[in-house]
């Protein structure tokens, strides 16, 4: 526009010379010089112009500095000494709400990160009815965030983000149709808490998987005793007195060093006899010797072990010495 002034300016300044100079060449009436002279300023400062507006842009027009009209698409024809316009854009806009600092109700400081998805439904009312339509929104989502966490739990906060995001958006729908815009979608995008507070959640959400594993696990085993005490009870004495003495058995049979046999060994053979009706006739048997048997039984294993151990042991001395 400043251009196009200072053009204009120009052409008058040149076509008042030329009047003048004609005026002193010539003997034309000064009435016609005045005419022809008012009629070249006239053409130079109501000359149109042409802008070509896209699709998706329209052009809101004031003329002598009211609103005029909105035109467009394609190319608009408007006086550039009388008329202005201010190009609007219609497709959808996001604006990211710059991150900002908030309280919960329950005294947590968060910084919390939105973001609206808008685009402008009537270019007048988005030029006429507010100066700057993104910064009013942008404050306005700002204030509406910081009651509606205030209100809030930390914990109601992480888990309703749908329903702060209603609320904003509900927000900015009262003014919708004074700001000329719609609202499409209205988001959280992010959540930043403290450090401290990050780390305590943290271990709170392992402290509680552990205790789901334990109480799964206890579930588990008492399942298991349950089966376990319904087949004892299914079990005769002598097949439990049986299964006792083929555990020891296990155990004597094992790599270990030592093997403790229980004190009450002898009343066990006493119980296993009186079951299975033997009892008249070992009655005058020692059974104390079945400890001694059982014992021996595994210190002759447990020599064997080390003999056959030592036998590798000198096979390889030998090989070794064979070798060099």
């Amino acid at each position: 526009m400043a251009n196009e002034e200072v053009i204009v300016f120009i052409g008058i300044l040149a076509v008042v010379a030329l009047i003048v100079g004609a005026v002193f060449t010539s003997q034309l009436p000064l009435q016609l010089v005045l005419a022809a002279f008012l009629a070249i300023i006239g053409i130079l400062l109501f000359h149109p112009n042409i802008v070509e507006l896209r699709e998706y842009e329209r052009g809101v027009f004031f003329r002598l500095g009211k609103y005029d009209r909105v035109s467009g698409p394609g190319w608009v024809v408007y006086f550039s000494t009388i008329d202005t316009f201010i190009k609007v854009d219609l497709r959808t806009q996001v604006l990211d709400i710059d991150p900002q600092e908030v309280i919960t109700q329950d005294n947590v400081k968060i910084t919390i990160d939105s973001v609206i998805y808008f685009r402008i439904a009537d270019p007048k009312k988005s030029i006429v009815e507010i100066r700057d339509f993104k910064g009013a929104v942008s404050h306005l989502i700002r204030a509406q965030l910081r009651t509606v966490i205030g209100r809030m739990l930390l914990e109601e906060v992480l888990a309703k983000t749908e329903e702060v995001n209603a609320a904003l958006f509900n927000t900015v729908k009262d003014v919708e149709n004074k700001w000329g815009i719609m609202t499409s979608r209205v988001e959280i995008s992010s959540i930043e808490l403290p450090a401290g507070l990050l780390s305590a959640m943290q271990k709170r959400r392992e402290a509680g998987e552990y205790k789901e594993k334990m109480e799964t696990e206890a579930r588990a085993k008492q399942v298991s005793l349950e089966i376990l005490d319904k087949a004892l009870r299914s079990m005769s004495d002598r097949t439990i007195a049986y299964l006792y003495l083929d555990v020891l058995k296990r155990v004597a049979d094992g790599k270990s060093n030592k093997i403790i046999f229980p004190l009450e060994l002898t009343r066990l053979a006493t119980y296993i006899s009186e079951k299975s009706g033997w009892t008249d006739k070992v009655e005058k048997k020692d059974f104390e010797e079945i400890a001694k048997t059982l014992l021996a039984s595994y210190h002759l294993q447990q020599k064997e072990s080390m003999d056959k151990k030592a036998g590798l042991a000198d096979q390889k001395t030998l090989d070794s010495a064979a070798g060099k």
